[in-house]
């Protein structure tokens, strides 16, 4: 891949050099034969230190089976490269690049590939951010009712499919309304921000816990083995609920209502199970707080 001295590989050498975008040549053993000296904006490396080195180095850990993976399959099968990854600048800062590959070829022999690289870190920024806004809930962080629905239904057919068992508990603050008439708003706020702290802490990874809007929550349990194992969880909520707040400088005490249902035992439809929940837990408030009702 090195360019004759013509006049027409000098024009693309110097147009390569000036590109804001990053331009890479890559040998077929995935090294790095030619690389634009806008490396040293976006990747705060210089030409020297990269050439030679393998293409996807410094590829953030994550992504990095992924892109090689791309450019095994551009290289071997021409599947056309399109790629979205992180990139472990030289100061150790994260960035998000795009690149799109095509092959080379030099009197119809296969030479290597070229690379357009660009920084997507603002975009991907913007999209967090509005993914954040559409699906977690801005108070307590947690996912809102919007991803709650999308991951219920996910897991109700995964249990099905793999004859698994799923459980809701949905939680309702007993007398919220008091506390904030009482402290004030600013302190019913932090106190729904650490319910949901303490409520993350009583589940496994794979579960969830959504808010669903003022004092109303839901945890969705995956891929227990019995029912005495929500009743553990539930417990577990219950004594971390009841436990003291200190919200600035105020002992704050709550309890809370929980209502649970679960596949298959309660039933196989989606609506069926959260409206058996939903009806459990208003019988717990009914029968005097503080309880779990199955």
């Amino acid at each position: 891949m090195q360019p004759s001295p013509s006049g027409h590989d000098v024009f693309f050498r110097q147009l390569f050099d000036q590109s804001t975008d990053l331009i890479q040549g890559i040998t077929l053993d995935y090294n790095l034969a030619y690389i634009s000296p806008s490396c040293s904006t976006l990747l705060k490396r210089s030409p020297e230190d990269l050439l030679g080195q393998p293409c996807y180095s410094h590829i953030y850990e994550d992504d990095l089976i992924r892109f090689q993976q791309a450019v095994e399959q551009l290289i071997h099968e021409q599947i056309p490269f399109h790629l979205q990854y992180r990139y472990v600048q030289a100061n150790g800062s994260l960035i998000w690049l795009e690149s799109k590959g095509s092959l080379i070829q030099i009197e119809h022999n296969l030479t290597g590939v070229g690379f357009i690289t660009r920084d997507i870190s603002e975009h991907k920024s913007i999209e967090e951010n509005l993914t954040q806004m559409a699906y977690y809930d801005s108070l307590t962080t947690l996912p809102n009712r919007r991803l709650f629905q999308d991951r219920y239904y996910q897991s109700l057919l995964a249990a099905k499919r793999y004859q698994r068992k799923m459980a809701l508990l949905y939680l309702d603050l007993d007398d919220f309304k008091l506390i904030n008439d009482h402290y004030g708003h600013a302190v019913g706020d932090d106190l729904l921000k650490m319910v949901a702290a303490r409520l993350s802490h009583c589940v496994r990874d794979p579960d969830t816990v959504c808010r669903l809007g003022g004092d109303e929550f839901v945890i969705l349990l995956q891929q227990f083995e019995q029912k005495e194992d929500i009743v553990k969880v539930s417990e577990r909520v219950l004594d971390a609920i009841s436990s003291r707040f200190v919200i600035q400088h105020h002992d704050i005490f709550i309890t809370c209502s929980m209502g649970a249902a679960y596949y298959p035992h309660d039933g196989s439809d989606g609506n069926e199970l959260l409206d058996i929940a939903d009806a459990a837990m208003y019988q717990a408030k009914r029968s005097g707080k503080n309880d779990i009702k199955l």
